[in-house]
């Protein structure tokens, strides 16, 4: 084979083998310099609230979306009992991931966290990836917290075609719970039924929810919370 034949492919695969590299779900990447800031500010909150925070929130936009289209429901149910959010949208595993290992979880010590990734990585990771980015992103969790109690939360339904896609991911990561510090909820019930996504709850991306979907979500989730803490 010509040298420089053999040459490019030798390129070529190390780029390609690279590219995958990055893209695995376990593999903490930051993002852009608008998302470092966000980050940043979220260490700051940390720094600045640690002995205060008794529940926090982690995930993406629809984590983040408590302060918007959930602030009344949040204001009236998580506010009162020192709950702080630390949501990014368009987050995946890998992102939060690097969140945890670079400082805004350090010091904390919460009764529960509670956990909602993966959604973003549907597009682009196997469903076996993503379940085993999820995993990483617990033990990443529970590293930095070791007294915390996980609530970690089932995927919601979306529209197609990644719908079916999340709802696998969510019977691989409900075998994390173990009844002790990780606790496994799926609230797909609670937004489908008879595969058919409650759009109801939902804006007209039929991804984000609206106050109604942050209200069935906090009732759902009520229940698991109390009997985690039953002072929270």
């Amino acid at each position: 084979m010509n040298t420089t034949i053999m040459l490019s492919l030798i390129v070529v695969s190390v780029l390609v083998l690279g590219i995958s590299a990055q893209n695995h779900p376990w593999d903490p990447q930051p993002r852009d310099a608008n998302w470092l800031k966000r980050h940043e500010a979220l260490v700051n909150q940390t720094l600045q609230h640690k002995t205060e925070e008794q529940i926090v929130f982690v995930g993406d936009s629809i984590t983040e979306g408590w302060a918007g289209n959930g602030k009344a429901v949040w204001a009236k149910y998580y506010t009162p009992r020192h709950t702080f959010n630390y949501g990014i949208g368009g987050d995946q595993t890998q992102h939060v991931i690097y969140r945890i290992q670079n400082k805004e979880f350090d010091g904390l010590n919460p009764k529960v966290t509670i956990l909602m990734i993966g959604t973003n990585n549907a597009g682009g990771n196997t469903v076996e990836d993503i379940a085993h980015g999820v995993n990483e992103t617990v033990k990443e969790l529970l590293g930095k917290m070791p007294n915390t109690k996980v609530i970690l939360l089932g995927v919601l339904p979306r529209a197609e075609p990644l719908g079916a896609k999340v709802k696998q991911v969510n019977e691989l990561i409900a075998k994390l719970n173990n009844d002790k510090n990780v606790f496994f909820l799926d609230m797909w019930s609670a937004y489908e039924t008879d595969g058919k996504q409650h759009t109801e709850l939902y804006v007209s991306d039929k991804l984000h929810l609206n106050e109604k979907g942050y209200e069935v979500w906090q009732q759902t989730m009520e229940p698991l919370l109390k009997k985690l803490d039953p002072t929270l």
